[in-house]
């Protein structure tokens, strides 16, 4: 078992991207995500983020409403995601409340484009609702998902374990609580079957609270022996 750690960017400029892509291939990580939503109005395009690295990329622009930064408008975020597809972006994240999903879902299939569909919850989740989304997002056939919620005690992470554990039998699955609390889910949700977990690239500059970086993930893994 090699449990894979995707590392997030939060740069605002392609040159600060630049940097903590390098940053997130000398500490190990095996796929990195771009916050598009991070980026100042004056963006690169994703080609030119694209070609950064030969590691899987995610291309993602998270709605306010699901903790993310981007304020623009709603077309122009689409085309953003339609355009990451079109320039080889490996995956592209996809939110559950994201407006006309399944007109959005066919736009980035057609771009050739490989969707995680996602949702975040700002409170914890009991099993059956998790198990609930779950069934939910299955409509969408989307080639991830991931359900992913915040620890308010250090037993809400046994929820996504256990979700983990059993959905990973039959899909692509990222879950795992986020804040302080939500550590020992990240770390330990590949190891119960998850996709994959995510990291930030910088102490301080995380892209969800209770991330931990892509260095300090690694050695935990390593401590383990996986």
């Amino acid at each position: 078992m090699s449990p894979k750690v995707c590392a997030s960017t939060t740069g605002t400029s392609l040159a600060e991207t630049a940097e903590m892509v390098k940053s997130a291939e000398k500490e190990g990580a095996d796929l990195v995500e771009v916050r598009f939503d991070y980026l100042s109005a004056a963006r690169p395009e994703p080609s030119e983020l694209r070609c950064l690295t030969s590691l899987p990329m995610i291309a993602t622009c998270r709605l306010p409403s699901q903790g993310g930064l981007f304020q623009g408008h709603e077309a122009d975020r689409r085309q953003l995601l339609v355009d990451a597809a079109a320039s080889s972006f490996n995956l592209v994240d996809l939110e559950m409340d994201t407006p006309q999903l399944g007109q959005a879902v066919e736009q980035l299939r057609s771009a050739g484009g490989k969707i995680i569909l996602s949702w975040h919850s700002s409170s914890p989740l009991p099993p059956d609702e998790v198990k609930s989304r779950f069934s939910d997002m299955k409509r969408m056939e989307p080639d991830f998902y991931k359900i992913v919620m915040t620890a308010h005690t250090v037993r809400d992470n046994l929820t996504c374990l256990s979700f983990v554990s059993e959905a990973s039998q039959e899909a692509n699955v990222v879950c795992f609580c986020m804040g302080p609390l939500g550590a020992a889910s990240r770390i330990l949700s590949p190891i119960f079957g998850g996709a994959f977990t995510y990291a930030s690239i910088v102490k301080g500059r995380e892209a969800a609270p209770g991330q931990l970086t892509v260095g300090e993930t690694k050695k935990i893994y390593r401590l383990l022996g996986v």
